[in-house]
């Protein structure tokens, strides 16, 4: 019996460890509050720096303010909360995400992808680069002319000292935990120079005078965004609809011009503003760092054509990346977020529906072709044959929805309200009379396949690209556009870009390699009889 006790005892021991370990695992998994978490309790915590004037610092008041505290009013006013200010270094911002001591960071992040593994970043709101400051008694304009016994001061946890430890390992390092410190250390000859975010050594010797900037731009560009935990997907979420929505006020630029503009002028400000989320000419160009220009593009007949330019674009040392989307809008997503540097699978009418659903600001950097729509069977060979009743597949996007319906209602298929066109646009609930046909809309990729797999008496109106990615070609087609006429150059297909980076080397490279007999070259390889657009 005492023995049976004792086993009791012990089991009931384990049992209460193991379950006590167990809550403790299980509560500590996740750190952060939900966006609902967060409204509920009426505050936010927002991690800011207190001591890098003009981006986060306390003023004489005791008040935060800066370009990130700006921001950071904003948001706390839009989620309907007050805000709890939380004094930050560079070296905890991702501690302090980590431990659920913040639920945002806003304090000059720069967005990495060793930092993107810990935390996540929403949609940027500035531009960045790194930059070297030095007394004008010895201003240092490359990293060469630093000797053996120079050193140069970094913040513990920035960009600038993973930089200098990955690729100048050589370069002694004075490492501190604060901006005030290495501030300190610069002005009592501690260093022959500081690194750091070139945002910040500019203001520094701008209002410090007897420092110079001589190395502006080190390293590649990047971006400042916010941050928050790591799966906070409610909070994130919300912070990339917000970025993207204070675009239509021009809020970024607002926030410069109160809080940037008495250090830096209006000369700065369209370099380092960045508007919805979507980088402008400062940010990351197309060869910046790498040399490596990424495009997206349909694999037919865009990438096969991109291939063709290759050769003459590596002569030129640009490295042409090509990735191949299947459909019309992860190219556009994916050109945004900033992962592509331009694509190519689109007319400007499709290009600015997109822009115009999706917030977004994309442009052209240059017309290439012309691909003529047309009306394809499988077992219709006349028009004059389609039957009463039979179905017509056309494409579900609005641009492309317009340019099926006008083709069809030019070839007396189905009649649209008088005055229809390409500027005001039409849809299948706009036709006037459809003749007994079931009109059906689908994803334009998926038509080529729908059709094939059709009933006998289907016809279907098809973006030339996904025809010659089927086999067909404009002389299988029923009816095509006319090539002659406003179609051609409405239509083009173009190079699209992040606004601002329409005029890069690269891009333009690319742009002036395509139009120089490549279209051409492609058709009497191919026999595809795409228009070159000069």
């Amino acid at each position: 019996m005492k023995k049976l006790k004792t086993v009791l005892t012990l089991l009931l021991a384990f049992t209460l460890v193991f379950s006590f370990a167990a809550c403790g695992s299980g509560s500590s998994s996740v750190v952060y509050r939900t966006l609902e978490e967060i409204q509920k309790s009426g505050t936010v915590n927002i991690g800011v720096f207190s001591d890098k004037n003009p981006f986060g610092y306390v003023d004489e008041t005791g008040e935060y303010q800066g370009y990130d505290v700006y921001f950071a009013r904003r948001i706390g006013q839009d989620l309907g909360v007050e805000i709890n200010f939380v004094s930050t270094e560079a070296a905890n911002r991702v501690e302090y995400l980590e431990t659920g001591k913040v639920d945002i960071v806003l304090a000059n992040f720069t967005v990495t992808e060793e930092r993107a593994q810990k935390v996540d970043f929403a949609l940027p709101y500035m531009n960045v680069a790194l930059g070297v400051v030095s007394p004008d008694s010895r201003v240092i304009t490359d990293l060469s002319q630093l000797g053996p016994d120079d050193e140069v001061i970094v913040i513990s946890g920035t960009t600038a000292e993973d930089y200098l430890i990955k690729n100048n390992p050589e370069i002694k390092l004075q490492k501190y935990d604060t901006y005030a410190n290495a501030k300190n250390a610069i002005e009592n000859g501690n260093a022959a120079a500081w690194a750091n975010d070139n945002t910040e050594v500019i203001a520094y010797a701008l209002q410090n005078p007897g420092y110079t900037v001589g190395i502006p731009s080190l390293g590649s560009q990047d971006t400042i965004a916010p941050a928050v935990s790591k799966g906070n997907e409610t909070l994130l979420n919300w912070i990339n609809d917000e970025i993207k929505a204070l675009a239509a006020e021009n809020f970024f630029h607002k926030d410069y011009e109160e809080t940037l503009v008495d250090t830096y002028g209006l000369d700065y400000e369209e370099s380092l503003v960045v508007e919805g989320g979507v980088p402008s000419a400062g940010g990351s160009t197309a060869t910046e760092s790498s040399g490596t220009l990424t495009v997206g593009a349909s694999s037919t007949p865009h990438a096969e054509l991109l291939e063709l330019v290759k050769p003459v674009l590596a002569e030129q040392g640009i490295d042409l990346e090509i990735v191949i989307y299947d459909d019309y809008v992860l190219p556009n997503t994916a050109l945004q977020d900033g992962t592509l540097n331009a694509n190519y699978f689109q007319h400007t009418p499709y290009l600015n529906s997109f822009n115009e659903s999706n917030g977004t600001d994309l442009v052209s950097a240059g017309k290439i072709h012309y691909e003529p729509f047309g009306i394809y069977s499988f077992s219709v060979t006349d028009l004059k044959d389609l039957g009463k009743g039979a179905t017509i597949i056309v494409p579900d996007d609005d641009s492309n929805q317009t340019r099926a319906l006008l083709l069809l209602a030019q070839e007396g298929i189905i009649e649209l309200p008088e005055g229809a066109s390409v500027e005001s646009g039409v849809t299948v609930l706009d036709i006037a009379n459809d003749n007994g046909y079931s009109i059906q809309a689908a994803q334009a990729d998926a038509i080529p396949s729908l059709l094939k797999n059709s009933d006998d008496g289907t016809i279907a109106v098809i973006n030339y690209n996904y025809a010659l990615g089927a086999g067909l070609k404009t002389t299988d087609a029923l009816a095509i556009e006319d090539a002659s006429g406003d179609a051609a150059q409405t239509y083009a297909n173009i190079i699209a870009v992040r606004r601002g980076d329409e005029n890069d080397p690269a891009v333009q490279a690319l742009v002036k390699a395509l139009q120089d007999g490549v279209v051409e070259q492609y058709n009497e390889q191919t026999g595809a009889g795409i228009v070159p657009i000069q």
